[in-house]
């Protein structure tokens, strides 16, 4: 894997984050944990690594923990990490997520009252217990060239993806994929813009929302376009009207895609671990 799964544990506590350490540590192996007893700690630590999650306790010994998460968020590496509060009082400060406040935004409270081995489990069922980074691809290009970039890429960091060349064959796929249990099990769709004069990758996207109703958070979008030219400009209204979560320009670096592809996999399971 080009990224290895990193995880933040706050807790000023010794005898907690040890216990968290052991039990996320059993049952994510390949995960790298860093656990720290102070804000201080926990920022350096946050300036150096990407998270996929933060956890935090609210009681530090050198910083409000509000106020930690506030600089967090000012940071670019982990502007949009989802960050847990455990507390024995969910029902404070907790952020309207329509509010434009995101330098406290905070993604959801877990409450401290029902104990480690729930935090575990919810930890685990956010990050995907059972296949770590990699996912289930839905990857649309016609283009031979740029499929044996993406498909190299995908395979070196271990993502399932099922290459399919035009528009009408991807939303027949969604669509049989979608009726085997009515949940869907592609975590990410990625599609080039350009792909066939009937249907463009424009033209997929917008059936994916309206035909078969799979909103950003179901079915996050990743579309592949070529960067513009010197008198261009790029179609924001148009990539973003039409659906699409995220876009990447082509020649595509490996680390740009996988951080895309990690960041849009975090939104799926984001809604499905706080909805489930």
């Amino acid at each position: 894997m080009l990224f290895k799964k990193r995880l933040l544990i706050v807790d000023a506590s010794d005898s907690t984050r040890t216990i968290l350490f052991k039990e996320l540590l059993l049952n994510l192996p390949d995960i790298d944990i860093i656990a720290c007893g102070t804000a201080k700690e926990a920022l350096t630590a946050s300036k150096r690594y990407d998270f996929e999650i933060i956890t935090t306790g609210l009681s530090l010994p050198d910083m409000n923990g509000y106020d930690m998460i506030t600089e967090i968020r000012n940071q670019q590496k982990n502007r949009d990490t989802p960050i847990f509060v455990v507390s024995g009082d969910t029902t404070t400060n907790i952020i309207d997520p329509d509010e434009d406040n995101t330098n406290t935004a905070i993604t959801a409270y877990f409450d401290k009252a029902e104990g480690h081995k729930a935090l575990v489990n919810f930890i685990c069922n956010f990050l995907g217990k059972d296949n770590g980074l990699s996912a289930k691809i839905l990857y649309v290009d016609q283009s031979a060239t740029s499929a044996a970039i993406t498909t190299s890429i995908l395979d070196k960091n271990n993502f399932k993806y099922l290459h399919i060349k035009d528009g009408e064959t991807a939303l027949n796929e969604l669509r049989m994929d979608f009726e085997k249990d009515h949940k869907g099990s592609y975590d990410v769709l990625i599609c080039d813009l350009t792909l066939t004069r009937e249907m463009s990758g424009f033209e997929l996207i917008q059936k994916v929302r309206k035909d078969l109703n799979f909103d950003f958070l179901t079915l996050p979008i990743l579309l592949m376009t070529v960067e513009p030219g010197k008198d261009e400009v790029t179609d924001f209204t148009g990539i973003f009207g039409a659906g699409t979560n995220d876009f990447i320009t082509k020649p595509i670096s490996e680390e740009a895609l996988v951080d895309r592809i990690v960041n849009l996999i975090n939104i799926k399971r984001q809604n499905e671990a706080l909805t489930n």
